[in-house]
């Protein structure tokens, strides 16, 4: 095992050995295990968020890798404690080849702590987190067993990979299970379980959990379990872990374990904001914990505006009345999987019955344009009585996609679906990378299609929708809960976006900023915030 250089700081000396782990074991091999290693900036950045209360902490990693979460804390306590802290450190890792790189960093931290007149002791367990400690999450802290350790503080960056909903690990967190489980939620829950009240969380991890249908049983239960101190969002999805190949939107949160049924009142938040690893264009700012915990009546968020000017969006936005739901409409995910339908799909006009089949390439600007063809994908689907279920009666619809790329500047694509161009079916097909929202008792007016579609498809909504949800997936849940301005003032936008087509941009969000009577310097401060000077 190499040894540490002089003058080499633990953080450095760890972040070291993650870097030969990585050259000798391919990405291949680790990515199953969703290990990634977190760099030595962001390491620092996490321990310090740690506020060192007693002369005693007991400190957890789960998944620890070559411990450089527990380094960046030993330095942080070396620059900025006197003398006297007893750190008892629990590191947990059951990848084999990487437990004496693990054990070497936590060598070097001892010997460290040790020379500036702190102590340290540590565990390595080379288990199963999860499942060594399932008791925690199944025994609320009032009534722990004597023989389960509560700790002062967890930092980790924990594993990212999809569960099987049947394996033992879902099964041991059930209650927090919805849809197919993501295992870096299970380390999360069960480490704040782990917590003694008023300790102290930290986590580096996928921002996914702040909204979604799959996240919100752990939502619920996070936010109940533990309060929100600080969020650090990085708005770059490739400067993180790019020497992993890792792309998404990343978060480092901070939270304190909360008293058992203490509700939080009030107070304050910080969110900090920085544009990747490097912490360039750092940015903090505190808000109102509802600012940032946002409720509504079937579920709870946790949004993250990323500059005063988004806070501003929020506060407009959250004022307008209404939803799809309270418009009696809805919004529906299009019913034709492909793979699945393979065999009711066909490329031209046969014998057989056809309705048209749209896909996201066939949203061009405001309209739905059909025929379109791209990559040879399909544009009819057969009508018959087995391919009824994926068939929707042709109405005005609006179409949204339900994806867009990462290097696109904007998040929501909307275009309009009108009945009147497509008089001669009866039916169509909606592929699945389609939302489209619908009026289900009555018919969507053309008013209303073009004025949903275009409040849409403005920047200020664009920005709204960011700070709610950190995928380049746009999901029918976050849609539902978008607020929308009265009917009246949806048909007004529509009947003048009907007529006019204003390009989708800046003169789009100009054209509905003045019908809303909003003040067009904040348009000025928004597209020069997401396009800069282009």
């Amino acid at each position: 095992m190499l040894g540490r250089h002089s003058g080499e700081s633990v953080l450095d000396y760890s972040v070291r050995l993650a870097w030969l782990h990585r050259e000798t074991y391919d990405v291949n091999i680790r990515k199953p295990k969703g290990q990634v290693f977190t760099p030595e900036t962001v390491s620092r950045f996490m321990a310090n968020l740690i506020n060192v209360e007693t002369d005693q902490i007991r400190l957890l990693e789960p998944g620890a890798g070559t411990g450089t979460l527990v380094a960046a804390f030993c330095d942080h306590l070396v620059n900025n404690v006197e003398s006297g802290i007893h750190l008892i450190v629990d590191a947990y890792e059951n990848d084999p080849a990487i437990l004496p790189k693990l054990r070497a960093t936590l060598e070097e931290c001892q010997a460290l702590l040790e020379l500036h007149g702190h102590r340290m002791e540590y565990n390595i367990y080379d288990v199963d987190f999860i499942l060594c400690n399932a008791g925690y999450f199944r025994k609320p802290l009032l009534v722990a067993s004597n023989d389960q350790v509560l700790y002062d503080v967890v930092i980790a960056n924990p594993p990212y990979y999809k569960l099987n909903k049947d394996s033992p690990q879902a099964k041991a967190l059930q209650g927090l299970i919805y849809g197919q489980p993501n295992i870096y939620a299970l380390f999360m829950a069960l480490a704040v379980c782990m917590l003694r009240k008023d300790g102290q969380a930290v986590f580096i991890t996928p921002r996914s959990f702040c909204s979604g249908l799959y996240y919100k049983r752990f939502r619920e239960w996070l936010l109940n379990e533990s309060i929100l101190t600080h969020i650090h969002l990085f708005e770059s999805r490739v400067g993180i872990f790019d020497d992993d190949d890792v792309l998404q939107e990343n978060v480092i949160l901070r939270a304190v374990k909360a008293p058992q049924n203490r509700v939080r009142p009030g107070g304050h938040i910080t969110v900090s904001v920085s544009e990747d690893k490097t912490f360039r264009g750092f940015q903090k700012f505190d808000l109102q914990y509802s600012q940032v915990v946002f409720r509504t009546e079937a579920d709870i968020y946790i949004r993250i505006p990323s500059s005063p000017t988004d806070l501003q969006v929020l506060w407009i936005v959250d004022s307008w009345p209404n939803t799809l739901h309270s418009l009696g409409l809805e919004i529906s995910t299009g019913p034709v999987v492909p793979f699945r339908a393979r065999e009711h799909l066909c490329h031209k006009h046969g014998k057989d019955n056809v309705a048209p089949l749209l896909w996201m390439h066939n949203i061009q600007g405001w309209e739905v344009k059909w025929p379109a063809n791209k990559n040879g994908k399909e544009q009819l689907i057969r009508i018959s009585e087995e391919a009824q279920r994926l068939l929707l009666p042709t109405r005005n619809y609006v179409l949204l996609k339900r994806f867009s790329s990462k290097e696109q500047k904007r998040r929501l694509y909307a275009a309009v679906l009108l009945q009147s161009n497509f008089r001669q079916h009866t039916v169509i097909g909606i592929e699945n990378h389609l939302n489209y929202v619908h009026r289900p008792e009555g018919i969507l007016s053309e008013d209303e299609a073009y004025g949903i579609a275009a409040i849409l498809n403005t920047l200020l909504i664009d920005i709204y929708f960011r700070s709610l949800n950190g995928n380049t997936q746009v999901n029918a849940s976050d849609i539902r809960i978008l607020p929308l301005p009265s009917t009246d003032a949806i048909r007004k936008i529509g009947t003048y976006v009907q007529q006019k087509k204003p390009t989708i941009g800046s003169e789009l969000d100009r054209v509905v900023a003045r019908m809303l009577e909003l003040d067009l310097s904040m348009i000025d401060e928004l597209e020069l915030k997401v396009y800069g000077h282009e």
